[in-house]
């Protein structure tokens, strides 16, 4: 009853169950949380895991209860999605920037970003950023040095959780650049004209 036209119920189950035997820590969580988070996919159509990146199903130690629950993130691309359903929006796109590409933005009454990556590609993070071009002709965008992105990953739970119990599965550790994108991405929503479901799902 809560999926859109474009998922079905067995699709889901089945990636649920597929997320499940990927990593069997999922199968020993809270069992409530599991299928909150299950739901909330279903409610947002926004398939967990696969090679999709709309949305991650995370282990997640409740210190207060002392128990495992299964947190839900929205991926990067899961954004996009969700932010392009919304009809406001033509196109959202999200872009890393590397040591060596050409790289300038500026701020103010007129706003412009350029990026040139590097032929050679490669070389560390620096900035991510995210640009929105919008159904009336406006264009917003949104920019974030590694430092700012570090920050809001080092305050996540999920990451806080996955240190301390050295879990790779935490998509900050495994993929680190599409949840940079996502949290520009996020940063930018603040200024886009999207609905309150799609404010409220990507708190």
């Amino acid at each position: 009853l809560a999926l859109p036209k474009h998922m079905t119920a067995d699709r889901l189950a089945r990636i649920a169950l597929t997320e499940v035997r990927k990593n069997p820590t999922l199968g020993k969580c809270d069992q409530g949380s599991f299928l909150g988070a299950i739901m909330q996919c279903a409610q947002l159509g926004l398939e967990p895991g696969g090679a999709l990146g709309h949305a991650y199903l995370l282990p997640f130690e409740n210190k207060r209860k002392q128990i495992t629950e299964v947190q839900f993130i929205v991926g990067y691309r899961g954004m996009i999605d969700l932010a392009r359903r919304s009809g406001q929006i033509v196109s959202l796109s999200a872009r890393a920037v590397h040591a060596g590409d050409r790289f300038h933005y500026s701020y103010g009454l007129n706003e412009t970003v350029d990026h040139v990556p590097a032929e050679n590609g490669g070389g560390e993070l620096t900035h991510v950023y995210a640009v929105a071009k919008l159904r009336d002709g406006g264009v917003q965008f949104e920019v974030m040095n590694r430092a700012e992105v570090e920050k809001v990953r080092n305050e996540s739970n999920g990451y806080k959780s996955a240190i301390r119990y050295d879990r790779k599965d935490n998509p900050w550790i495994g993929f680190f650049e599409e949840m940079a994108k996502k949290t520009v991405i996020r940063r930018l929503f603040k200024y886009l004209p999207v609905s309150i479901e799609l404010a409220t799902a990507v708190a």
